[in-house]
């Protein structure tokens, strides 16, 4: 078995400098930063200063980001501001935990965007805790609602013939009240792995910051930006199209494909953690099947998480001849602008080398 299209060497360079520049924060408590344009600042800058009733200036407001992904959607959806995520580049978001400084950092910010959905398990606590009298706060989950109204609706029946259903339900309430817990079912919170659901996020974030005191220019920055997500959508559906449907398969270490199958006609066979989280642990009989299903299939590649572990998709990939594994990025940007420093490219490079391993 030889690993393909990996990342690992760019990360281990990645890493490396970032230790070096003081950025990785994962244990003192900081964010990585987004490129900032600067005449895009400038045209913020001037319309939040001529704004009727207002004197605010560029610099007096600041956004935040729980992940890299969602700091980048969010700098374009604010005409190229400057915003920090929470989650350093590299870091898985479902397992990353905050330091003492990251609540000063929200307090500190006039507008916090959030995953939400449970991804962002270990932050939970912190994002619980935000006083939105200070810092406005917009969860993209809000984009999926009626996701979650299903998804409640449909355990809500399976549950009622419990008896202990009304213990059970009070408790599942608070536990969704709370957003603590480990949460490895319902409703998919990769969102970004759908480029529609990106574009109808910007224009949730750039209503957000006009509510927090942004100027109304920032919600034509999130409409030119919406514009270059759909030109990605269609992009990405006219490179999968010469995949016959029945090659579009794929094997994931976790459950974080399934956004991007249903928008373009891919089949996700199996994974090798059964959950959306990273946080579940691989169950030796599930891999028994999913390794027959991998071979009955034809699959040859193996798809790991960038951010994560791969010792569990090469254990199974070992397991089986002319079997592969290849990274992909899903839960963070990297440094490099070639392979996914932004969104765009980031989805770009993920198509690329999916696209690779199915056509051999």
């Amino acid at each position: 078995m030889r690993m393909i299209l990996t990342l690992d060497q760019s990360r281990h360079r990645y890493l490396a400098g970032i230790a070096a520049s003081g950025l990785f924060f994962a244990s003192c408590g900081g964010g990585v930063t987004t490129s900032v344009d600067t005449e895009a600042e400038t045209t913020v800058a001037s319309s939040a200063e001529t704004s009727e009733g207002s004197d605010l200036t560029a610099s007096d407001l600041t956004a935040l980001a729980t992940t890299s992904i969602w700091a980048d959607v969010t700098s374009n959806s604010l005409c190229g501001a400057e915003v920090e995520s929470i989650i350093p580049l590299g870091a898985d978001p479902h397992s990353w935990e905050p330091s003492i400084r990251v609540p000063e950092d929200i307090a500190a910010a006039n507008l916090l965007v959030r995953n939400g959905l449970f991804l962002e398990e270990g932050l939970l606590a912190t994002l619980d805790a935000v006083d939105e009298s200070a810092t406005a706060m917009v969860s993209l989950a809000s984009l999926v609602a009626s996701e979650e109204d299903d998804d409640h609706d449909d355990h809500a029946d399976d549950e009622a013939d419990h008896d202990d259903h009304d213990d059970h339900a009070d408790d599942e309430d608070e536990a969704d009240h709370d957003d603590h817990g480990h949460h490895h079912s319902g409703p998919d919170p990769h969102l970004w792995m759908d480029p529609t659901l990106v574009a109808r996020a910007a224009t949730l974030i750039a209503d957000a910051a006009v509510e927090a005191g942004w100027p109304e220019s920032v919600k034509d920055c999130a409409a030119d930006y919406s514009g270059q997500l759909a030109a990605l959508d269609e992009e990405i559906a006219s490179q999968v199209s010469v995949v016959d449907a029945g090659n579009r398969v794929l094997v994931t270490n976790h459950d974080a494909f399934g956004r991007f199958a249903e928008r373009y006609g891919f089949t996700v066979l199996g994974t090798v953690l059964p959950a959306m989280s990273t946080l579940a642990e691989a169950n030796p009989a599930d891999l028994t099947a999913l390794a027959d299903e991998i071979l009955a299939a034809g699959v040859t590649t193996i798809f790991y998480d960038f951010q994560s572990s791969s010792v569990d998709a090469e254990s199974l990939a070992e397991r089986l001849d002319g079997v592969e594994v290849a990274a992909l990025l899903t839960g963070s940007l990297v440094e490099d602008s070639e392979v996914g420093a932004d969104y765009i490219t980031m989805m770009q490079t993920n198509v690329q080398r999916i696209l690779s391993a199915i056509e051999g």
